[in-house]
């Protein structure tokens, strides 16, 4: 390093240092420097007040929960530092590392020079692209690991690719979270681009800025995503399927086949359709598959790509802060709702048994696990209202930072997170079976319940329920007529050995 700082001249060392010691600034500045203390204050709530409750009892999921708390908070830390992007609908990118993210975004601005297309997947800077003013240069600005927006210039961030430490002897990108790039060749107003780090793992042990969840928590906070796979790949890969599938279904997807000039046409149309197919096979929706180049004089251009944010930009913008927060609290708040089931059940139990029970020592027992089993259920409703306080401080903190920016930050209902799931038929009879003192486990064929469990997508919906026919009503009209069913033992598994065990079960349900 002290080899290569000897060779630079005394302006680029002085320009150097000058980016050092604006991407080590700590103190808070612009809109940040109001919301200081409530910032403070819901970061407590999280690192401290959280933790703490948790010590008590908590989902083994717990660290996952406070690790997505703490991503969204840094997130709405930028937000605060940068409220414009308040406003916008933001539009994720997404993809192995060199998959052409950053290139399909110079394409998009028509400005090859606009964002580095060489990052090292070590650095994982993630950047935001939005639309600049007329006439105005290329504006760059930069939250740093401190929370704190700086300024810095278009030729300085061209500087932050993998060959900084070799040029420089600097590695100022590792000193920022995020970059905004103002530019005026961008054409969309509501809409900000952020292109996200490669998904791939680092290269340099302790690199843990890249991994994985990073991405995956940026692209989950976009209203919509952009997935580039190379064509070069001849098709999407398993890497790429496994990391889609964590991704949040509701998030309309977009896949772009990237470098398609490298390859004819006909080689183009079958890796779409090759791609197309796996996906669909592996249950990931997506609004389409497009082919792109960035070289002139290519039939792959970006016109159909900006004809999807043309419509997306205008749509109304939500910056769901306020719905990624209340998921993971319900994440917690489900554990504990599960939780005090179980005792409930367990205390049913041993209600019963008492009742039965005449032996003293057995009842004895049973009165000890029952103390118990109370003072565990009277924890978790301790629990629970611990959650529900901390709850009311954290949301009443975002709605105060939310009148200042002017966008809604309210708490949002449970009811409008919950999300649709597969039923386990198999789960719920077993639990029912438990409930009754039905023994099923040695008698159900769990591939009866199977079969009644898989996760498919309907294909071909439309024509599958005749709603492209004008005549839709004279055929359903058969549908309703009163007809007798064939083979109605056969369809309800009367002729299988564990019929008369579920028998049982139905009896007791009834009475």
């Amino acid at each position: 390093m002290a080899d290569v700082i000897a060779t630079l001249d005394e302006g680029v060392i002085r320009e150097r240092y000058s980016l050092l010691c604006q991407s080590c600034e700590d103190r808070p500045n612009g809109a940040a420097k109001e919301d200081e203390a409530i910032l403070q204050t819901l970061e407590s709530l999280i690192e401290q007040d959280l933790p703490t409750l948790a010590r008590k009892g908590s989902p083994s999921t717990f660290t996952d929960i406070l690790h997505e708390l703490r991503h969204e908070m840094v997130r709405f830390r930028e937000f605060c530092e940068y409220p414009e992007l308040s406003s916008k609908v933001v539009v994720g990118l997404g993809g192995s590392f060199s998959a052409g993210k950053s290139s399909l975004i110079n394409a998009l601005v028509g400005d090859r020079n606009c964002l580095v297309t060489e990052v090292d997947p070590t650095t994982s800077l993630p950047t935001y692209l939005v639309k600049g003013n007329d006439g105005e240069t290329t504006e760059v600005r930069a939250i740093n690991l401190f929370n704190r927006l700086i300024s810095i210039s278009h030729k300085q961030f061209r500087t932050l690719t993998h060959e900084e430490r070799e040029s420089y002897g600097s590695q100022v990108s590792r000193m920022l979270k995020s970059v905004i790039v103002s530019h005026q060749g961008f054409g969309w107003e509501n809409l900000a681009l952020l292109d996200t780090p490669g998904y791939s793992k680092a290269d340099e042990q302790g690199s843990a800025r890249t991994d994985a969840g990073i991405a995956r928590s940026q692209l989950n906070s976009a209203q919509f995503i952009i997935w580039l796979v190379p064509a070069d790949q001849g098709t999407i890969t398993e890497d790429d399927i496994a990391f889609l599938a964590t991704l949040d279904r509701a998030i309309p997807k977009l896949i772009i086949v990237s470098r398609a000039d490298k390859h004819p046409e006909e080689t183009i149309s079958k890796i779409i359709t090759l791609v197309g197919k796996t996906l669909a096979q592996r249950g990931i929706e997506v609004l389409d598959i497009l082919p792109f180049s960035n070289r002139p004089r290519q039939p792959y251009s970006v016109s159909p790509l900006a004809k999807y944010l043309d419509d997306w930009d205008r749509i109304p913008r939500d910056p769901g802060f306020t719905r990624q927060f209340k998921r993971q609290f319900m994440a917690y708040e489900n554990y504990l709702d599960e939780a005090r089931q179980d005792a409930q059940r367990q205390l049913s139990k041993f209600n019963r048994i008492l009742t039965l029970s005449d032996d003293p020592s057995v009842q004895a027992d049973i009165l000890s696990l029952q103390r118990k089993n109370k003072a565990s259920l009277h924890q978790l409703e301790d629990i629970s209202q611990s959650l529900n306080v901390i709850q009311q401080q954290f949301f009443s903190g975002l709605k105060q930072i939310g009148q200042r920016l002017g966008i809604p930050l309210d708490e949002p209902e449970s009811l409008s997170l919950l999300e649709y799931a597969p039923i386990s038929l198999q789960k719920m009879l077993l639990a029912l079976a438990d409930e009754r003192d039905i023994d099923l486990r040695d008698e159900v064929d769990t591939g009866l319940w199977q079969v009644l469990t898989w996760h498919m997508l309907p294909k071909n919906v439309e024509r599958l329920l005749r709603r492209d026919v004008p005549e839709m009503a004279d055929i359903w009209q058969p549908l309703m007529d009163d007809a007798p069913l064939s083979g109605l033992d056969a369809l309800l598994r009367r002729n299988h050995t564990h019929f008369t065990s579920l028998q049982t079960l139905s009896k007791g349900s009834s009475s």
